[in-house]
């Protein structure tokens, strides 16, 4: 017999996962579907796992709302008070402060693994979800008045609707016929965790220069040593060959590429290399059907912005899904899950944009190009008003909708 359900979920990533919580909060019946089995591996301090998200001040609210924040542990979470960006092949620099922006931080650091970790630990305490982990979508039927699934496992379900957040990759999204607009950047981001010999000073820093773009992100300091998480976005080719360097030769790669800020000590994670592409759906959401996340929309990652947006996306869908559950309204039906699509899409479209532009903006070193930039950055940077407006647009304070 088939079990019913409000909305089955597919995926329990970050984005899946808090959707899931916060739904289920919202009084709804939730079954969450995912292959992975929720166990997950935690790294030991300080050789941090190299994939780490920067939160936002409204995804920390999100996390905080679900229960799940406040059970991070201290040691495993980094804030960040400023952030400094510069033209590697200029003078042009901007310096975010959170004290001038009148906000306590302008957001935290924290490894995907940890806050995967978290989140499922406060699924498994929630009777209004069920977890079919280990598990996957075998067949299913949609329409706007309800969705039939069958499982792997055997297990029959049904619901109002399905929401995908299957990841950049969706199954779900590609078995629905979404359009897409999407291409390759033209870079490869290699992650790491590296120690560094000076502080970090609680500061994301950023340099655009002929090495690539590169970040360096603080993590928990460890017996009063200094880590940072990389993310250095380069060329296929330059990718290639930075991955077959030795760690010593890939740490003074490093030092030169930061600008000499840093003196790189050594690598206390095993280095990865990850594709880039940008990839919109054009619509968010069929008959029964809502995407959310990567499986919606994927970004270059120099802002720091990508599970900031699944977050958002995530909030939009709880109040939509809510507010119809509340009226009576059928959750799959074209009617209210357009409502949520409406919320996000400009936002999302505004934020690849801005990225693409700024990769863009950066990808010349000719000298007339260089100057005007550099001239531009100079004078954004004494503009305390315009610099608050980005700070609360990425802490999610602000939007385009």
């Amino acid at each position: 017999m088939a079990k019913s359900y409000d909305l089955i979920l597919v995926g329990a990533g970050m984005v899946g996962a808090l959707s899931a919580v916060l739904l289920a909060k919202a009084s709804l019946r939730i079954a969450l579907v995912d292959k992975h089995t929720g166990l997950y591996t935690l790294s030991t301090p300080p050789a941090y796992d190299a994939r780490v998200s920067a939160i936002s001040s409204q995804s920390k609210a999100l996390l905080e709302e679900a229960g799940v924040w406040q059970n991070i542990p201290k040691n495993r979470v980094a804030s960040y008070d400023n952030m400094v960006v510069w033209d590697g092949v200029g003078e042009g620099m901007v310096d975010f402060n959170a004290h001038n922006s009148d906000m306590p931080e302008l957001g935290h650091l924290v490894e995907n693994a940890v806050l995967n970790d978290q989140l499922l630990a406060r699924l498994k305490d929630d009777a209004s979800v069920d977890l079919y982990l280990d598990d996957q979508l075998d067949t299913y039927e949609l329409n706007e008045t309800g969705v039939t699934a069958s499982l792997a496992s055997g297990h029959q379900l049904n619901a109002q609707a399905i929401i995908a957040a299957d990841g950049a990759l969706s199954k779900l999204r590609q078995d629905n016929d979404f359009d897409t607009v999407e291409w390759d950047y033209g870079h490869t981001a290699i992650v790491a965790t590296i120690e560094i010999a000076q502080s970090h000073q609680n500061t994301a820093w950023q340099s655009f220069g002929e090495e690539g773009i590169l970040a360096f992100l603080p993590m928990p300091s460890v017996d009063g040593r200094e880590y940072v998480s990389i993310v250095w976005s380069v060329p296929p080719s330059d990718a290639e060959a930075l991955m077959a360097l030795s760690d010593e030769a890939f740490c003074q790669r490093l030092h030169y590429a930061i600008s000499r800020k840093f003196d790189v000590l050594s690598v206390t994670r095993e280095r990865q290399a990850i594709p880039l592409r940008q990839r919109h759906a054009k619509q968010y959401v069929k008959a029964g059907l809502a995407l959310i996340g990567d499986a919606a929309h994927t970004i270059h990652p120099l802002a720091g912005q990508g599970a900031n947006l699944g977050f958002g996306d995530v909030k939009a869908l709880v109040a939509v899904l809510s507010n119809a559950q509340r009226r009576g309204e059928a959750l799959g039906s074209l009617r209210v899950l357009r409502r949520y699509q409406r919320a996000r899409m400009l936002d999302n479209i505004a934020m690849a944009a801005g990225m693409e532009t700024f990769k863009r903006l950066f990808a010349s070193h000719h000298p007339a190009v260089v100057g005007i930039r550099n001239m531009g950055m100079k004078q954004f940077n004494r503009s305390r008003m315009l610099k608050n407006k980005v700070v609360a647009r990425a802490a999610g304070l602000s939007s385009f909708s």
